[in-house]
């Protein structure tokens, strides 16, 4: 095999294993089980589907776009209101924040630079800006 495929692999592995990834996974499984928060997300996905099968059409309706836009804004006011919902963004965010730091440190390694407007703030697995 391929180093660098290989390499690739044991990092994949390294982020299944890690604790922003099991956190996250903990709290998808939790918010499905949540029928509200589960039910919410469904409906929310829907409605983008929707709204997106309508902006491919030729000639889209612009009051239906709008309706479908406004009870996709409903949903995601609610779903601001759940805790699981809430706690499964933050764990989706902090998992996309390592996968950021990753990918940071990767550029840095092969162009000997850092972006810093790819930069979060959070240093603690990072020592390449400053």
């Amino acid at each position: 095999m391929d180093p660098v495929f290989e390499k690739t692999r044991e990092l994949g592995e390294a982020l299944l294993h890690s604790e922003a990834y099991l956190r996250m996974q903990e709290a998808e499984d939790k918010a499905m089980a949540n029928a509200e928060a589960a039910q919410t997300m469904a409906a929310f996905i829907e409605k983008r589907n929707e709204l997106q099968t309508m902006m491919q059409s030729e000639n889209p309706d612009p009051g239906a776009m709008k309706r479908v836009s406004d009870e996709m804004d409903s949903l995601q006011e609610r779903m601001r209101m759940i805790d699981d919902i809430i706690a499964l963004t933050e764990a989706r965010n902090d998992f996309n924040g390592l996968i950021g730091q990753i990918n940071q440190v990767l550029q840095f390694i092969v162009t000997g630079r850092m972006t810093e407007a790819n930069c979060e703030g959070d240093c603690s697995a990072c020592g390449g800006c400053h």
